[in-house]
C-alpha cells in the first residue's frame, strides 16, 4: 500500500536527496558512456577491416605477391585487436595517449598494406577510410579532417614510392580522387558521429533524470514508510497502554474496585477501543482505495443522517458537546454514498477537534449553492499556512509533529476524505482567509 501512496510535493531534507557523487555526476556518466560506445564501434569496425583484408589477401588472389608478409602483418594487427577487445570487455578504456598510438598504428598498417599490394593499384586503400571513420568517432570533425589529410599524404607517399614517382596524369587523378573521397568521408562521418553522440547524450540525460527522480521518490516513500511506522506505533501505543492499565487494575482489584472507578474504566475502554476502530477503519479504507477495490453506492442521501452518524462515532461526551450544526432544509438531500460521506465528514471533524483548543466549538454548516450542496466544517484552531493548504491532503502529511500534540494522528484523515469526496463526484478544499481557524469545504451534487 505504501508504494502506491501519493508523495507530497515538499522539499526533501538534504540527507534524503544526498546520493553517491558518481550517480549524480551526469557529465561524467555521459562522457564515459560515449567513450565506451565509440570504442566498441571502432573495435567492431577494425575487426571488419581485418577480416576484409585477410579475405582480399588470400582468396581472390591466392598467388598475391608478398602474401606471406601481408598475413604476418594482419596476424600482428589481429593480436593487437584481440588485446584491445579483451580490455574493453574488462571495462578498461584507453587513455588519450594510447588512443593516439592506436590511430597511428592503424594508419601505419593501412600504409603497409598499400605498399605491399601495389601502391596506387592496391585495393587495400579502403583501410584508410576505416581509419578516417574511426577518428571521426573519437575526435570529431576536426580530428577526422586532420586524419584524412595524414591518410592522403601517406597514400600519396607510399604510392609514389612504389611507382618510383608520380609521372602520369592517371596517377595524379588517382591521388586527387582518393584525397577528395578521404575528406568527404571525414566530413560526413564527423557530422554523423556528432549527431549520434548528441542524441545519445540527450537520451542518457533524460534517462538519468528519470532514474534520479525515481530515486528521490523511492527515498521519500521510504521516509514516509518509516514515519508512518513511528506514527502508527505512537497512535496504537497510547490507547493500548490505557486499555492495558485499566484491565490490569480491574483484574487485580476485582470486587474491591469502587463503582465510580469501574464506570470510569468502562468509559475509557469504550473510548479508546472506538479510537482504535476509527484508525483501523481509515487505514483499511485507504488500502481499498489504493487497490481499486472500493465500490460506492451513490444515491439520494440526507446530510442530517450522515451528520448524526458522524456524531455517533465520537463516544466522549466532551467531544459531542463541541459540535454545532446548521443544515438548511433545502440542502438536506444530496447524491452520495451515505457511509462514505459519513466517513469523510468524520475525518474532517476529527481533524478539527485535534487542532482546536480544548472546549472550542466545531461548526458544521450545510447550505444550497445552485446545483450543489456545500458542507463546511469550521474550527477555531491553528491556521494552516498558505503554502500547505494542498499538502495537508497528501497521505501521512502533518503540519506539525503529531508527537507534540495533545491528540495524535496518523495523517491519513484528510487524504481519505479527499479521495472519498472526489469519488462521489464532489470537491474538497481549505479556506483559511481568517486570522485564526480553518474552513474545510465540501461540495456534492444536490438531489
Amino acid at each position: 500500500m505504501l508504494a502506491a501512496l501519493r508523495v507530497p510535493e515538499r522539499p526533501l531534507p538534504a540527507a534524503l536527496t544526498a546520493a553517491p557523487r558518481a550517480v549524480l555526476d551526469l557529465p561524467t556518466l555521459v562522457d564515459r558512456d560515449r567513450r565506451v560506445g565509440v570504442e566498441r564501434i571502432i573495435e567492431v569496425t577494425r575487426w571488419i577491416a581485418l577480416v576484409f583484408a585477410a579475405i582480399m589477401a588470400n582468396f581472390p588472389y591466392p598467388n598475391l605477391r608478398n602474401a606471406a608478409s601481408i598475413n604476418i602483418l594482419l596476424g600482428a594487427w589481429g593480436i593487437f585487436n584481440f588485446a584491445v577487445t579483451v580490455a574493453l570487455l574488462a571495462r578498461r578504456l584507453p587513455g588519450a595517449r594510447l588512443q593516439y598510438c592506436m590511430t597511428g598504428l592503424d594508419i601505419g598498417v593501412a600504409s603497409a598494406l598499400v605498399y605491399l599490394t601495389g601502391g596506387f593499384q592496391s585495393n587495400f586503400a579502403i583501410t584508410f577510410f576505416v581509419v578516417v571513420v574511426a577518428t571521426s568517432l573519437r575526435y570529431g570533425i576536426a580530428g577526422s579532417l586532420l586524419c584524412a589529410a595524414v591518410a592522403g599524404a601517406m597514400y600519396a607517399g607510399v604510392g609514389a614510392y612504389v611507382a618510383g614517382g608520380v609521372s602520369t596524369t592517371a596517377q595524379l587523378d588517382d591521388i586527387g580522387s582518393h584525397l577528395f573521397v578521404f575528406f568527404v568521408v571525414a566530413l560526413t562521418s564527423g557530422l554523423l558521429a556528432r549527431e549520434l553522440v548528441t542524441a545519445r547524450a540527450r537520451q542518457m540525460a533524460h534517462t538519468f533524470h528519470l532514474e534520479h527522480a525515481a530515486f528521490i521518490e523511492l527515498r521519500e516513500v521510504d521516509r514516509l514508510k518509516a514515519e508512518f511506522i513511528m506514527l502508527a506505533s505512537h497512535e496504537l501505543r497510547t490507547p493500548l497502554a490505557k486499555v492495558k492499565a485499566w484491565l490490569m487494575l480491574m483484574h487485580d482489584a476485582g470486587g474491591r474496585l469502587p463503582e465510580v472507578a469501574r464506570k470510569e474504566a468502562m468509559e475509557v475502554l469504550r473510548s479508546e477501543t472506538e479510537h482504535l476502530a476509527r484508525l483501523t477503519d481509515n487505514l483499511l479504507c485507504i488500502a481499498q482505495l489504493e487497490a481499486g477495490e472500493i465500490r460506492l453506492k451513490t444515491a439520494p442521501t440526507k446530510v442530517s443522517e450522515a451528520v448524526e452518524q458522524v456524531f455517533a462515532r465520537f463516544v466522549e461526551a466532551a467531544d459531542r458537546r463541541r459540535f454545532v450544526r446548521h443544515i438548511d432544509p433545502e440542502a438536506d438531500l444530496i447524491l452520495a454514498d451515505r457511509e462514505r460521506l459519513a466517513l469523510a465528514l468524520a475525518c474532517l471533524v476529527d481533524n478539527a477537534l485535534k487542532f482546536s483548543p480544548e472546549g472550542e466549538l466545531v461548526h458544521i454548516d450545510v447550505k444550497r449553492q445552485g446545483d450543489v450542496v456545500r458542507i463546511d466544517v469550521v474550527d477555531n484552531g491553528r491556521r494552516i499556512p498558505d503554502d500547505q493548504v494542498e499538502l495537508v491532503f497528501a497521505s501521512f502529511y502533518q503540519v506539525e509533529s503529531p508527537l507534540t500534540r495533545q491528540r495524535g494522528g496518523a495523517g491519513v484523515g484528510l487524504y481519505l476524505a479527499r479521495h472519498l469526496v472526489e469519488r462521489m463526484g464532489g470537491r474538497i478544499w481549505v479556506e483559511n482567509a481568517r486570522a485564526r481557524g480553518n474552513t474545510f469545504a465540501i461540495t456534492l451534487p444536490a438531489a
